[in-house]
């Protein structure tokens, strides 16, 4: 098939850029949003464009977009490569989870399924507390663990009352079934916009961490537009597991498969590595 000449794509991509708006509430996207606020559609009619992962507005062109320039000229960028061997010994102490069961709530947002996390769940770092707000996957994983991709990468998203960001990342293999995925993977909304409430199930996100508590620690970014940085990110190093059943129903869900960032350079940031968390006990109960 014959491709359209180069002129045609530039001067699509430059009108496709021009009618396309980035509101504030969509500028935390997959990284900050705590409510449930469906975007535009990552497909959406024409005159309406939206970024994506694998279209004309795919990541190597989301510095581009009105308000995203930090996306191409960013110092401090999310995903990075995470490397044991040159991890540095984390200076902090370690944060604290005091992580409360929550109603299993998803969107469909187009770029990912954002499980919307009740209240009363936080996380401390360095003696202030962080909100868990949502979690969210990306297929196959953002970051790599000595040069290696994982087929499913989870984020915890906890935000301050200041808005400041801290994000928990965990890794996902293909193994042993993850019952506490069970009914949440068995409800997934498939359309962007869609919305998945299983009556009377619960999810207790403490449940989603390994049980060797050993993380990476470094300064970062969202890894969506804008690509706002000044973000928190600790990152699991032991991944926890998944069926491929489980992991086909994400991976099957239109638009979703791939959504994942490239590495971007570390520059001269440390990436520190910690072998203990310390866990308070879990708070069955929901908070209302």
């Amino acid at each position: 098939m014959a491709h359209p000449p180069r002129s045609f794509s530039q001067g699509l991509r430059r009108a496709l850029l021009t009618g396309f708006v980035v509101s504030s509430s969509l500028s935390l996207a997959d990284e900050a949003r705590s409510e449930a606020k469906a975007p535009p559609p990552a497909h959406a009619p024409e005159g309406s464009p939206h970024w994506g992962y694998v279209d004309t507005l795919g990541p190597t062109h989301w510095g581009e977009l009105p308000g995203a320039r930090t996306c191409a000229n960013g110092k401090e960028e999310t995903p990075v490569a995470l490397v044991t061997s040159s991890a540095a010994v984390d200076p902090q102490p370690a944060p604290v989870f005091r992580y409360a069961s929550s109603r299993v709530r998803m969107v469909n947002n187009g770029h990912t399924v954002e499980f919307q996390y009740d209240g009363g769940s936080t996380l401390r770092v360095n003696g202030k507390d962080y909100t868990l707000a949502q979690f969210h996957f990306h297929t196959p994983s953002e970051h790599t663990e000595d040069g290696k991709h994982f087929p499913l990468e989870m984020h915890l998203v906890h935000k301050d009352a200041k808005g400041r960001l801290v994000v928990m990342g965990v890794f996902f293999e293909v193994g042993a079934h993850n019952a506490v995925l069970d009914t949440a993977f068995s409800h997934l909304p498939w359309g962007e916009g869609e919305h998945s409430d299983p009556q009377g199930a619960l999810i207790q996100a403490s449940a989603l961490l390994p049980k060797d508590p050993t993380y990476f620690h470094y300064q970062g970014s969202l890894t969506t537009p804008p690509c706002t940085e000044g973000v928190e990110w600790y990152v699991m190093k032991h991944p926890v597991t998944l069926s491929d059943v489980q992991l086909a129903s994400f991976q099957r869900l239109p638009h979703i498969n791939p959504n994942n960032r490239a590495i971007q350079p570390l520059n001269a940031r440390t990436v520190y590595l910690h072998a203990s968390v310390v866990e308070s006990p879990a708070v069955s109960r929901v908070e209302e």
